[in-house]
């Protein structure tokens, strides 16, 4: 009897965990779509994207938090292994990034759905690695693998 139960109980987690994973990328309400200048900079960041992948990058006013929060309702929350917590910009502001898989995937190498949620965004960086174009949005980076 018991081994049904955990049977059961297994089936169901499974069930839950492949809806969950399966739901995919959903646009967070009330964000817009970004389109970055056409600068050397851009084009050559996209020539970097791997064969097939598709980039998109959304920016909303709304929290950190609350997109995160949103994110973590059907996505599974992802840990860059060695990267730091509390991170800084050089004007002090605090850096909060996270990410999220979408598919069954155990890493972003491997999944063909993730996300990048980060607070301020940061339109680009000059020469001697500083940030530039800083803005206190919530920015959301969509990666797509066809």
């Amino acid at each position: 009897m018991q081994k049904i139960r955990r049977t059961g109980v297994a089936i169901a987690v499974l069930a839950v965990t492949t809806v969950v994973a399966g739901q995919g990328f959903k646009i967070y309400p009330g964000a817009s779509k970004y389109t970055p200048p056409d600068t050397k900079e851009t084009r050559e960041a996209m020539k970097a994207l791997p064969p097939g992948t598709e980039a998109t990058v959304y920016l909303t006013n709304d929290s950190f938090e609350k997109v995160a929060a949103f994110y973590k309702g059907f996505a599974r929350e992802y840990t860059m292994p060695g990267m730091p917590k509390g991170r800084k910009l050089p004007s002090g502001q605090e850096l909060k990034q996270t990410y999220f898989i979408f598919d069954a995937a155990k890493d972003l190498a491997t999944s063909k759905s993730w996300a990048q949620v980060q607070r301020p965004f940061i339109g680009s960086i000059d020469d001697n690695l500083q940030p530039r174009d800083i803005r206190d949005v919530t920015v959301i980076n969509v990666s797509q693998k066809k």
